[in-house]
């Protein structure tokens, strides 16, 4: 027990002669800095205000002073103007004033009043040491000084006697400005706060709250109930929970109720609140029409179709206007971009004017015949992808094995979807553009794969833009082009129906089809108060892909 009692005593005598140390070296600094009177200390009758310059006891500078026509004044001829007027011998101007220009007019001010004025409304500083006057700018004041002239901020040290310092300066953080700071030293229990006057008061209240024992420790805290009208709860619970004060505050969730309930300091609640109503927001929707549409082109457009000649013969309220995403130029056409192998070159434009699609397919007649294969409508939220198929479920047969070996026991029936498929995600601005993420993928069975089993051999061709539109536009997919073989029968009118004997009047020879498939894309910004009609082929099961005018018995017909 002796033992310990002198560990004390030894402990307590190191750390007095630490503190006397410390005092020291601060009244040695103290005593070291020259004896420079700033126009920022503070006057007797006020804390925090800055002293002005008319209360220094320099002669001249209660001089009563007029200037009557408000013309432009250079400010070093102004302040020597008004020292002349004052008597005030003593006054060095900086390099950085030169070139000052000011406006003013005064009718009875002090020459203090009236340099204040002036010093102040061109950001400029002084200081006053043995009746000298120093005039500057603030850029200098401040590489002299460290500090702004016109920096108001205070400094108070506090200390704690129950409460731990570093906790303490966390709940601090969020009350101080973006200029105050809190330094906290844990070991002596000691917190240095630096900021405006009304921001030391209240971090000065906070202090008083929390420094108290344990057992009577009662913090300002509230409680405040969140709902949440579209805001995921999940989503936003990690995003509170970074706000929350360390150790004080707690948040509970209802995913049932979409419900936040939150406890924290007032101050903190309302950076919680704004953080939960930026998040919770009405998000918008997009209502996209599709149409497909599948043209057996005439040989005359086997390339694809030329769509500047198309639109030069449609209604003029119609235009055509190319996007081209990437930008790499297509011999084929302007604005064309070459994406895939094989099945075709994919081709993006608008429509800008006119809602009726059905002119631009009947012009679609002149160069093909053509065929629409579905008619789509999906409602989309803001942000969200939507998907488009318009496929058939290849079948295909696949070998059963025998657990480990190599002995085939059976075989089961597999699906692969062939056709076209549309991933479209689009972004709403504030000025209600349209941004869509387009993804179109086409795939075609070019054949079988000779084994044991037919496998489907399928080519895909796929491509991804970004396409920005305005609402109620129309985009243009196309060049989405292939080819195959078909027969093609021809005969003699009337001598060609004849039984049996029309056989030797007709023929048969095999043809090669080339048919391109259009996507319209038409995206419209919805509120979701209005009701959307979603079409009935939306609930029937597609009809399968079906290559127009391949294996028919009448040929393609010109459209006259």
């Amino acid at each position: 027990m002796t033992s310990l009692k002198r560990t004390r005593k030894r402990r307590s005598f190191c750390w007095q002669i630490a503190a006397g140390l410390l005092a020291a070296l601060t009244l040695t600094a103290l005593a070291q800095r020259p004896e420079v009177e700033r126009a920022t200390a503070e006057p007797a009758g006020g804390a925090g205000a800055p002293r002005r310059l008319k209360d220094y006891d320099l002669p001249g500078l209660q001089t009563k002073v007029n200037l009557k026509s408000l013309e432009p004044w250079d400010v070093v001829q102004l302040i020597e103007f008004l020292a002349y007027r004052g008597g005030l011998n003593n006054i060095v101007m900086g390099k950085g004033i030169a070139g000052l220009t000011t406006k003013l007019k005064f009718d009875d001010v002090t020459v203090g009043d009236a340099l204040e004025v002036v010093l102040s409304v061109n950001g400029l500083a002084y200081e006053i040491q043995n009746g000298i006057i120093t005039i500057m700018t603030d850029a200098e004041y401040r590489a002299a000084h460290g500090v702004s002239f016109y920096d108001n901020r205070q400094t108070r040290v506090v200390e704690l006697r129950y409460a731990d310092a570093t906790r303490v300066k966390d709940m601090l953080a969020a009350v101080k400005s973006e200029a105050g700071t809190v330094v906290a030293d844990p070991v002596t229990g000691t917190l240095i706060l630096l900021d405006a006057p009304a921001k030391i008061a209240e971090m000065l209240r906070i202090v008083e709250k929390a420094d108290i024992e344990t057992v009577a420790r009662v913090l300002p805290t509230e409680t405040r109930t969140f709902t949440l009208q579209y805001a995921d709860v999940e989503a936003l619970q990690p995003e509170v929970q970074a706000l929350l004060t360390k150790d004080i505050g707690s948040l509970r969730t209802d995913k049932r109720t979409k419900t936040l309930m939150v406890s924290d300091l007032p101050h903190n609640l309302k950076r919680i609140e704004d953080l939960v109503a930026a998040f919770d927001r009405r998000l918008k929707e997009v209502f996209i029409e599709a149409k497909i549409v599948q043209v057996a082109l005439k040989d005359d457009f086997r390339l694809g179709i030329d769509w500047n000649h198309l639109f030069d013969g449609v209604d003029p309220r119609f235009s055509l206007a190319a996007k081209i995403s990437p930008p790499i130029p297509d011999p084929l056409g302007e604005g064309a971009v070459r994406v895939g192998e094989g099945i075709g070159s994919l081709t993006y434009r608008t429509i800008v004017g006119g809602n009726d699609l059905n002119v631009i397919i009947d012009a679609l007649q002149t160069v093909g015949e053509t065929k629409i294969l579905s008619n789509p409508h999906v409602a989309v939220v803001d942000g969200k992808e939507a998907t488009i198929k318009v496929v058939t479920d290849q079948p295909y047969a696949e070998a059963l094995l025998e657990s480990g070996t190599t002995n085939v026991i059976g075989e089961s029936l597999k699906f692969i979807e062939v056709g076209v498929m549309l991933a479209v995600t689009p972004r709403v601005s504030d000025d209600d553009f349209i941004s869509m993420e387009i993804k179109p993928e086409v795939s075609t069975v070019t054949g079988n794969y000779q084994a044991r089993y037919q496998i489907p051999v399928v080519r895909k061709s796929f491509a991804e833009t970004t396409v920005m539109i305005k609402n109620g536009e129309t985009v243009i997919i196309a060049g989405m082009i292939e080819n195959g073989k078909g027969n093609e029968t021809s005969a003699v009118p009337l001598l060609g129906k004849i039984p049996l004997l029309g056989l030797l009047f007709k023929s048969q020879a095999e043809t090669t089809k080339t048919q391109e498939t259009i996507v319209f894309l038409t995206p419209r910004i919805i509120t979701g108060d209005e009701p959307v009609l979603l079409m009935r082929d939306m609930k029937k099961k597609p009809k399968p892909l079906r290559p127009v005018g391949w294996s028919e018995s009448k040929p393609l017909k010109p459209v006259r």
